[in-house]
């Protein structure tokens, strides 16, 4: 079934409608394939999802404000500035400094190589973590019963 249409009889139209993001099992669950140090924690998770829901497309990064971030989340704009750090020196995401029309300081951009990257070789490596078995008629039918 086409991935929109499930979606929205998943969530409803008006929050499909909204924007959604497509998250890898790999990303969501990846703290099981990562070492201890690097793995992500709860609120770290909370900012780098707000930074993926800004991520339209491959080719322009995310910029969210670390304001918009925080209200978002539901966390204080502190809380944001030590996830970002701690994600950054994991390797998972590289702040980048970005410029208004008047050479005015903007809000960062985010280069979320690194995580793609960590999230690839996950895949990679653990490429049966979360395969799904289709099941025959037969058995959806005796599941009905």
């Amino acid at each position: 079934m086409d991935g929109i249409v499930s979606s929205e009889q998943k969530w409803g139209s008006a929050a499909v409608n909204a924007g959604f993001s497509i998250l890898p099992n790999h990303f969501i669950s990846m703290n099981q394939f990562v070492q201890e140090d690097a793995r992500i924690t709860p609120t770290e998770m909370l900012v780098v999802l707000q930074i993926i829901s800004s991520w339209w497309s491959k080719e322009r990064l995310p910029f969210p404000s670390k304001a918009t971030i925080a209200v978002r989340a539901g966390l204080s704009t502190r809380q944001v500035q030590r996830a970002l750090t701690a994600l950054e020196q994991k390797g998972y995401i590289e702040r980048l400094t970005r410029y208004n029309r008047n050479q005015a300081r903007a809000s960062n951009q985010y280069d979320l190589s690194g995580l793609v990257a960590a999230v690839t070789k996950a895949a990679e490596e653990n490429p049966g973590a979360f395969k799904r078995q289709a099941q025959s008629k037969a058995q959806v039918k005796d599941d009905d019963l």
